[in-house]
């Protein structure tokens, strides 16, 4: 083993749990992951700090909750000195890198700020023709104009007869736009765009950098094949249908569902989904297997984990009126319960732990890497105790404040929008042999028991303390500098496109 161990932080962008055969899923969506654990240790109950990227980036950068560190917008501005890559790269001695397509970590907010070196693609002109001119631009001008036209109803009667006109309009262009970027696309194979850049071409860049490394280093590498728009490559497309891949390109506004409509082309999506998370496992199989055959694995602390869920239609149990779709509100268990394998230095056995863990708690683990210090399942990980884990806690959180209320206005005409703003609690907490869940909204409560093998039973729904309790015990953090910063519209544009709400 080196004198210190290194750190490598690999972050499945949008995988959920759920849909991972190394959680028992029925479709092998990770046979790579299933079988490394058999060497490894895997967390069955971990829970993401937030439901989508910047805030639970920052919670895992710096194990801080949610709400302590408050940075919930795309373009929130942190201390990079609060991070565990500042603290690695300081006091350690590491070197440090991040290699990455999510423009929310590294260009849209400041997180980029904490390595000493960032890979992330050129986003030159060409390859962003698909987005240029791609159909959401137009389905996004439409239902702006329906939705000022449905409020404009209220008082004309006239919306519904303005919108169908709009409606044949719009498929009209459409259409024709569709032709144009199908066109574009198909005469340059390589112009794929920042949205379907495969996850390879960052680990490549990443196994360059790590050669030339002479001393301990630390990384963060963030797949984004996982993320909306689902596009798995021929190979790991095993389930879906033509059907699937229309659902995608009719994939409904978030104004659409809002509303109601659209739910069923969202369920549609799903295999899909598990088409790019077959697609992602296959991509850490080859990074792992290059750094085991290196001699570079034994010497490293791997980190496999998501930054959140994502949601296909499923009910909401804390308000079961309420649906949830990606991630952008909610607190239920599709969106928080995230995959967490860890390959400690030198272990060979397998190890799995049933107890609730945060992935604010994978700082603290990263530094006792960095400080040489024995981590615990070096040895004798069949009989190591849950309360020696270095992941271990009594108390679990996640929280999310999306939808903002900032962006209510542009929803104005759904009825009840204020019932889809946060905050968003959870508190998880070990039970018998599995995690008990207490969840609020507003006036909203759930009591949830969740087992291991994933199944949950409603315990109740009446009021309690629980989670205000373990709220407002939190201070600041201290660590927002800014909330928001401006970004320009072309990498606002490309945010949209992704499906982020600003």
């Amino acid at each position: 083993m080196t004198e210190r161990n290194n750190v490598l932080y690999v972050i499945l962008d949008s995988v959920r749990a759920e849909n991972t055969s190394l959680h028992g899923y029925d479709r092998e969506t990770t046979p790579f992951l299933s079988a490394f654990a058999d060497r490894s240790t895997v967390y069955r109950q971990a829970r993401a700090p937030g439901i989508h990227s910047i805030a639970s980036h920052v919670s895992m950068f710096t194990g801080a909750h949610v709400e302590q560190h408050q940075a919930m917008r795309h373009t929130a501005q942190i201390d990079p000195e609060t991070t565990i890559w500042h603290e690695l790269a300081a006091d350690h001695g590491y070197n440090t890198g991040l290699f990455t397509n999510n423009r929310i970590v590294s260009d849209a907010s400041n997180l980029a700020d904490s390595f000493d070196h960032v890979h992330e693609p050129d986003y030159p002109l060409p390859e962003r023709l698909e987005d240029t001119f791609d159909d959401t631009i137009f389905e996004k001008a439409y239902y702006r104009w329906h939705d000022a036209l449905s409020r404009a109803g209220e008082y004309t009667g006239t919306a519904l007869e303005k919108s169908e006109t709009a409606a044949a309009a719009y498929d009209g262009i459409s259409n024709q736009l569709g032709a144009i970027t199908d066109a574009v696309t198909d005469s340059d194979d390589d112009a794929s765009g920042y949205k379907t850049l495969l996850g390879t071409a960052f680990t490549d860049a990443f196994l360059e950098w790590e050669r030339s490394q002479s001393g301990p280093w630390a990384a963060c590498i963030n797949l984004m094949d996982a993320h909306s728009p689902y596009e798995p490559e021929s190979e790991y497309d095993r389930w879906a249908t033509e059907d699937n891949w229309h659902s995608q390109s009719a994939k409904p506004s978030i104004w659409e569902t809002l509303r109601g409509h659209g739910w069923a082309d969202i369920e549609a999506l799903e295999p899909l989904y598990d088409g790019t998370i077959r697609q992602a496992d296959a991509v850490v199989r080859e990074l792992v297997e290059t750094l085991e055959a290196q001699g570079v694995l034994s010497e490293t602390l791997l980190i496999v984990t998501s930054d959140h869920g994502e949601a296909f239609g499923e009910q909401s149990r804390l308000n079961p009126d309420l649906r949830v779709r990606d991630h952008k509100w909610g607190i239920h268990e599709v969106l928080t319960h995230v995959p967490l394998l860890v390959s400690y230095p030198d272990q060979q056995e397998g190890r799995i732990v049933d107890r609730p863990v945060s992935l604010t708690d994978i700082p603290d683990a990263m530094g006792l890497a960095a400080e040489d210090t024995e981590l615990p399942a070096l040895a004798d990980t069949g009989e190591l105790g849950a309360d020696d884990d270095p992941l271990a806690t009594d108390e679990v959180l996640a929280s999310t404040f999306r939808l903002p209320e900032e962006k209510t206005s542009k929803y104005s005409s759904i009825a009840d929008i204020d019932r889809y703003v946060g905050p968003w609690r959870a508190v998880y907490e070990p039970h018998d042999d599995g995690v008990r869940k207490y969840a609020q909204k507003g006036e909203h409560y759930l009591t949830l028991d969740i087992d291991t093998d994933g199944s949950t039973t409603v315990v109740s729904r009446e009021p309690n303390d629980r989670v205000a309790e373990a709220y407002d015990g939190l201070a600041d953090g201290d660590i927002l500098t800014r909330e928001s910063a401006e970004i320009d519209d072309n990498l606002e544009q490309q945010l949209e496109d992704l499906g982020y709400i600003r």
